[in-house]
């Protein structure tokens, strides 16, 4: 079973994530959100899923975040701290919240049988495997289709095409002339 306090912690500390002033506060928020997750995952007696969003999340996304903050130069920029610019957000995310929350009170899925399903199928990591490869392979390949096209977005936006940068032609490198290359080595001297 699920204790409360935890999904509450995990709730808090993601809203705490959005409405931070300061990102490093965010950051410390978006751990804490991590672990709150980790121990509900624990409860659940899904240990693997449980230590893997503790190692990648927390141990290499959330390190990520924290060396880019160390990177930018935080103290030439200036906080905006006044609500007014994120109140729709926030009205229109606990409106999702509480849509999903109440769907899932009145649907006729009782809540008792969902974890069932989720322990038994859970366990051990050869059914979690077999499950995400076979149940859930379209799942799968939409989700590496969003990561493909995250990091071909991350390159192109780093790509910054200079006119006086010096370029590399390949068919005028491989179609010169070898007469010519040695015959510039003899005038050379070498």
């Amino acid at each position: 079973m699920i204790s409360p306090i935890f999904m509450v912690l995990t709730i808090i500390s993601g809203i705490m994530v959005v409405t931070a002033v300061h990102p490093v506060h965010s950051i410390i928020w978006l751990v804490l959100s991590f672990i709150g997750a980790a121990i509900v995952f624990i409860q659940l007696q899904a240990d693997f899923i449980a230590l893997a969003t503790l190692i990648i999340y927390v141990g290499a996304i959330a390190i990520l975040f924290i060396f880019v903050l160390m990177m930018l130069n935080l103290s030439s920029f200036e906080f905006d701290s006044s609500i007014s610019s994120i109140i729709p957000l926030g009205i229109i995310s606990v409106l999702g919240l509480m849509t999903l929350i109440f769907g899932l009170e009145y649907s006729n899925i009782n809540n008792s049988e969902v974890e069932e399903i989720l322990v038994k199928e859970l366990l051990d990591i050869q059914t979690l495997g077999f499950q995400l490869y076979t149940s859930y392979a379209p799942h799968l390949i939409v989700a590496s289709l969003i990561l493909l096209v995250a990091m071909i977005g991350a390159i192109i936006l780093t790509l910054q095409p200079h006119l006086t940068a010096k370029r590399q032609d390949n068919f005028i490198q491989i179609s010169r002339d070898s007469h010519y290359i040695s015959e510039n080595r003899n005038n050379s001297g070498h």
